[in-house]
């Protein structure tokens, strides 16, 4: 296979890089492989890339180089197709094998369309994207051994970094890549690259500038003359060692003819050295070559000689003539693809500062002209142009076609920095800011948005710019943005309140706002608050026929009735249609689902819910939703912890977590899910880091706040710290008393209840059972009914009534293992065998230590088997068996008591080991001592 036309070489010395070079080059020649090279501007990256395409074992390999431009592309994953563009000769040998999934690739390479299979039918944005990436990737698997390298990733889009996510986890197996990026522009895809890959073919350079021995050797080859040591040393200074600067520097020095000195180089002003430099070289150079730089500058791309005669306003016979002064002094240079521009984006900057105000407004006027006339328009770098011409009705139209574009193909990212940049310009027309500002909003709802997002938007609310027509919609938006995605339910409820009342002239729109106060779970108030805005939702239906609208509505309703246990949910849920024809009713009837499959974990319809995420996640393909995909992944995680399959869940929480990213809330159930594990093998810190996560993650999720309050009661209880117990349990059943619904309190209350009886507290424990029992009833949660009967047992235990503990625990066992909810099933079973051992039922006992000890060990709960093996073997030991009647003899629980007794365990840490109440202990402690004849506990503990 015929590899690209050479790159163009630089001739200058290759000083300073040997050990790099080896590094790199020992990396790509096994692939797969990723190398990322890392520096400041100016520092060699192009160089060492340059220095690598020299080497024999890369000269046999396909090269394919390209590099990002700090404007966006014209298309979607520009620098990519760029890239491919240029491989005509390579398909034409691969074209009959290719499969037909690189047939999505037509629309963006149409000059390549003969050679690629047919274009596939078109699907909706989220499928389009997939195959995208997946065409790339075949293509480059089909042209064997290739080495792509990329340039400046620092400028790439987040299209372009989800691509080489894509193309590089893992690579193909004969891919090897080069990325070069400035960390300091903070590139965001080089940091999630370098994971990629694990082993030694995977390798990250950082280039250092220069010491002061490779700068002489670099001057010298630059000068053509050997350096004195203060010259270099000087130069260093000057400098910082950067290789580009240097460069611009010598050049400065060696066109003044004097010797190399350390005064020469004060004929150079560091501080404005390329726009001093580039401003002397134009003049030099005539204003016909000026006019071309200054052409090319202004294109900011790599451009024809057609191209930049166009903009600069030139006759062919002249551009020809220019160009190739330019090129001589090394002001241009020439790219593989037959293309001309400024050598460095830095020099870009320089000669783009020489064009005169009104010249500059005229270059890009003509660059917008001749950018329009093509069979594809670039619209991101058309309104780019367009504003810079002060053409600002075009820069707004086309930066709206450019949003159209991105949203089309599924890279809101890009769609939102286009708004987000054009909104804080002071040149947009009122009338347009108001028209971005909507618009910005609606984008945001349905991407991955991001803090300057949520801040933009609340700065165009605040700043009174806005009509009220739409600052009424951007407020809606903005409030259903920070509680879907920020988890700021109580900020966002009052922004969509206010909003309300702005379009009160606008029904439909009104009754989304309303809609959206309708989830119980959203922030602190009181159910009846979120009820109340559902009915006002519903009655605006009436008459309606927006069909998207109508999805919404019945959404929230039935994720209302679901969240409250309502029976009512089943018919409810049934009536929602599996699919439509329009993505946005899909859209809708996508989050109905994801709702209620969250909505059912947390009642403990575990089955149910694992149904309605697969309808959801089958809609989601259909009307790509990435929070609402996110936020399913999140419930899947709680379903799999509560269900026992521990293989792989805290790798799938962690790359969900960084999924995320600064929008946390979307995280919270990871965190959750962890925390719970963690909890499940006894690993305290771990489970209250993550406790703490979760929580500042979703502060205002009610059922997540609650989950988090049982974990740390059940860690504080289990460190034996009962009033910190008791404090975080007052606390917990306020807000659930306050909420009011009694069925996210399923966990919460068996832990309550054991934190209030370890306190003393046994009769505001039974109050509190009570209370619970009457809040559930008539709601069809089956996790609540457990925890019923888990709260059931703790009293009665506590209470001394230990066979009616046996049986509550017991049904709570029965309850859990239905579910399936296997650990809960477990513990609660232990329990059930530890009050059988008080009433001396060791028959009753062995079956449910056998079955909670088996449940344990299936789970891989080494800590918690080997508890019931130990408590096993204690009451094996000879003891009498049968119930009750031991006389004066010790009943096995006694005899478990006065063990730990001896061994100089206080009241209060047996009953922590035993699932005791402190009273009880007492209890056991006072009858051992009198049929032992024993005077005193200091006895027990003298072995007497």
């Amino acid at each position: 296979m015929t590899p690209l036309p050479p790159v163009r070489l630089p001739t200058s010395l290759f000083v300073g890089r040997a050990t790099e070079l080896a590094e790199l080059a020992g990396c790509v020649r096994r692939p797969p492989a990723v190398a990322l090279l890392e520096g400041e501007a100016g520092v060699g990256k192009t160089r060492l890339v340059r220095e690598l395409l020299r080497l024999p074992q890369v000269a046999a390999r396909t090269v394919l180089v390209g590099a990002c431009q700090p404007m966006r592309t014209p298309l979607p994953y520009g620098p990519v197709v760029d890239v491919l563009r240029e491989t005509g000769h390579l398909l034409a040998g691969v074209a009959d094998r290719l499969p037909p999934v690189t047939g999505a690739l037509r629309p963006l390479l149409p000059e390549l369309a003969d050679l690629l299979p047919p274009e596939l039918d078109r699907g909706d944005i989220a499928i389009e994207r997939h195959r995208v990436f997946r065409a790339v990737r075949e293509l480059l698997a089909a042209y064997g051994p290739t080495l792509l390298v990329l340039e400046d990733l620092h400028w790439a889009d987040e299209g372009t970094q989800d691509l080489l996510r894509f193309l590089t986890s893992p690579p193909p197996p004969e891919l090897s890549a080069v990325f070069s990026y400035r960390k300091e522009e903070g590139a965001a895809l080089p940091g999630s690259g370098y994971r990629l890959l694990a082993d030694a073919r995977n390798s990250l350079l950082r280039l250092r500038p220069l010491e002061p021995g490779p700068v002489a050797a670099l001057a010298a080859d630059l000068l053509g003359t050997e350096v004195p040591e203060d010259f270099a040393l000087a130069l260093h200074h000057r400098t910082a060692g950067i290789p580009f600067v240097i460069e611009e520097v010598l050049r400065e020095v060696r066109e003044t003819g004097d010797a190399p000195r350390p005064t020469v180089l004060d004929l150079v002003d560091i501080p404005d050295l390329l726009r001093d430099t580039m401003s002397d070289r134009l003049a030099r150079l005539g204003p016909t070559v000026a006019a071309v730089v200054h052409a090319a500058a202004v294109l900011d791309m790599p451009a024809t000689e057609q191209e930049i005669g166009t903009v600069a306003g030139l006759p062919a016979r002249r551009v020809g003539t220019a160009l190739t002064r330019a090129l001589a002094a090394a002001v241009l240079h020439e790219t593989d693809t037959g293309r001309y521009a400024l050598r460095h984006p830095l020099a870009r900057q320089a000669a783009y500062i020489c064009v005169p105000g009104p010249q500059r407004s005229r270059l890009h006027a003509r660059a917008a002209l001749m950018l329009a006339a093509a069979a594809d328009p670039p619209v991101v770098r058309l309104a780019h142009h367009h504003r810079r011409a002060g053409e600002l009705t075009d820069w707004v139209r086309k930066t709206l076609a450019a949003v159209d574009q991105a949203t089309e193909v599924g890279d809101t990212a890009l769609a939102l920095q286009l708004l987000e940049d054009a909104l804080v310009d002071d040149a947009l027309p009122a009338r347009a800011r108001n028209t971005l500002a909507v618009r910005l909003s609606r984008v945001a709802l349905n991407a991955i948005a991001n803090s300057s997002t949520v801040e933009r938007l609340g700065a165009l609310l605040r700043d009174g710019s806005l009509v009220r027509a739409a600052r009424g919609e951007v407020r809606l938006n903005l409030g259903r943005l920070l509680m879907n995605q920020a988890g700021r339910m109580e900020l966002g409820q009052n922004e969509i309140e206010i909003a309300i009342h702005d379009l009160r002239d606008r029904p439909p729109l009104a009754a989304r706002g309303m809609a959206a106060l309708s989830i119980p779970s959203f922030g602190t108030r009181p159910v009846e608050f979120h009820l109340r805005w559902l009915d006002e939702a519903v009655r605006v239906l009436d008459g309606v026929r927006d069909q998207e609208l109508v999805a919404s509505v019945r959404a929230n309703e039935v994720t209302a009735l679901a969240q409250l246990g309502d029976p009512r949910m089943w018919s409810a849920a049934a009536a929602l249609p599996e699919s439509a024809r329009s993505s946005r009713v899909r859209r809708q009837l996508s989050r109905a689902y994801n709702n209620l499959a969250d909505a059912a974990a947390w009642l403990g319809h575990y089955g149910a819910a694992r149904e309605y995420l697969r309808t959801g996640g089958s809609l989601l393909a259909d009307a790509d939703v990435p929070f609402l995909s996110m936020l399913a992944t999140g419930t899947g995680l709680r379903l799999d912890v509560a269900a026992g399959r521990w293989d792989g869940l805290p790798t799938a929480a962690a790359a969900l977590i960084d999924q995320a990213g600064d929008m946390g809330y979307l995280a919270a159930d990871a965190h959750l899910a962890l925390a719970w594990l963690a909890i499940a093998r006894d690993d305290r810190d771990r489970a209250s880091r993550h406790l703490d996560d979760a929580l500042l993650a979703a502060p205002e999720n009610a059922p997540v706040s609650l989950a988090v309050a049982t974990g740390r009661l059940s860690i504080a209880l289990a460190r034996g710290d009962v009033a910190a117990a008791a404090v975080g349990a007052e606390r917990a059943v306020g807000e659930v008393r306050n909420k009011g619904n009694w069925v996210w309190a399923a966990e919460l209350t068996p832990w309550a209840t054991r934190a209030l009886v370890r306190s003393g507290r046994i009769a505001e424990a039974a109050d509190l059972v009570a209370e619970y029992v009457a809040g559930i009833e008539g709601r069809d949660a089956p996790l609540a009914t457990a925890g019923a009967e888990l709260a059931r047992g703790v009293l009665a235990a506590a209470r001394g009534c230990q066979e009616e503990a046996v049986t509550h625990y017991a049904a709570a066992g029965e309850h859990y293992t239905t579910l399936p909810h296997p650990h809960a099933a477990a513990s609660a079973l232990e329990a059930a065998a530890r009050c059988a051992l008080e009433l001396g039922d060791t028959a009753t006992a062995t079956r449910h230590l056998t079955t909670a000890t088996t449940g344990f060990a299936d789970l891989g709960a080494t800590r918690d088997e080997a508890r019931c093996r130990q408590i096993a073997r204690r009451f094996r030991r000879g003891t009498p068996r049968g119930r009750k009647g031991y006389g004066d003899d010790l009943s096995p629980r006694e005899r478990e008591v006065v063990d730990l007794v001896a061994a100089g365990r206080t009241n209060r840490q047996i009953a922590q080991e035993l699932y005791l109440s402190p009273r009880t202990v007492e209890h056991h402690v006072a009858k051992a001592m009198r049929k032992l004849g024993l005077s005193s506990r200091a006895a027990f503990e003298a072995g007497q």
